[in-house]
């Protein structure tokens, strides 16, 4: 059945809903559905709807809304990725391919190498756009939160604050000295589910010593990907990819 992301207050709507810009576009002209065809809606918070395409125009469609369910969480862990801000398509790649893989939250990091020029707060609205297409691809009636860069100290300093509230795991991507291998980190929690797992993955230049102590500071252990040095983008999606394996994340 084809899906489509709905914001949740257009899902909440009692009995119809009218689609209109790439929503519309997406079911009428590249799926070419029709009216009386099925479609399945879900609003990025686990919520899903089934619904049939009404009429139909050049420019809107109206949905009639039928069933509705709460999905329940993925069996595996939490998992938040922040995430040295990336250049350009990187950003997005990551993006698309991390909320593929399950991730919960991403936090784009501006760090001290951070190579990405400006920002990034106007990219924000389409890393959003991105995880919510990756979600509608794979399956997933939930959407991750893709927040706006914040610098590295500043999102330490606000997980630290929400510590006692989210127990768990924090983990940092170090090349130069980690204690042991981010495989080994989970001994002991594989049963453990929807255990936090928070991954920190620096930007191209790597992590400076201060950020590095400060995130230990924080509860932070350094952890490796073994003996080759990874694109930061490549990194992040490999260590959300084996954290997942290893806590029950990929079944």
């Amino acid at each position: 059945m084809a899906r489509l992301y709905l914001p949740p207050e257009d899902l909440a709507a009692d009995s119809t809903v009218v689609i209109t810009g790439d929503a519309h576009r997406y079911l009428c002209r590249v799926l070419r559905l029709s009216p009386g065809d099925a479609v399945l809606l879900f609003d990025g918070r686990g919520n899903e709807v089934e619904a049939v395409l009404g009429p139909s125009g050049s420019k809107s469609t109206t949905l009639l809304l039928g069933t509705r369910r709460k999905t329940l969480p993925a069996a595996g862990p939490r998992v938040t990725l922040i995430q040295a801000l990336l250049r350009g398509e990187r950003m997005d790649f990551l993006v698309q391919k991390s909320t593929e893989l399950g991730v919960s939250r991403i936090w784009p990091a501006l760090t001290r190498r951070t190579v990405a020029q400006g920002p990034g707060e106007s990219r924000q609205p389409r890393w959003s756009t991105i995880a919510q297409e990756a979600a509608r691809q794979c399956g997933r009636a939930d959407v991750p939160e893709v927040a706006k860069p914040r610098p590295l100290a500043e999102i330490l300093d606000s997980l630290a604050k929400a510590r006692p509230k989210s127990p768990g795991l924090a983990l940092l991507l170090w090349e130069a000295g980690p204690e042991l291998p981010l495989h080994r980190a989970f001994g002991g929690h594989e049963s453990e589910r929807q255990l936090e797992v928070t991954l920190l993955v620096g930007p191209e230049g790597g992590f400076a010593p201060e950020e590095v102590a400060l995130a230990r500071v924080e509860g932070f252990r350094t952890v490796g990907l073994g003996p080759r040095i990874l694109r930061s983008e490549t990194a992040g999606i490999v260590a959300v990819a084996l954290t997942q394996a290893a806590l029950g994340g990929l079944g």
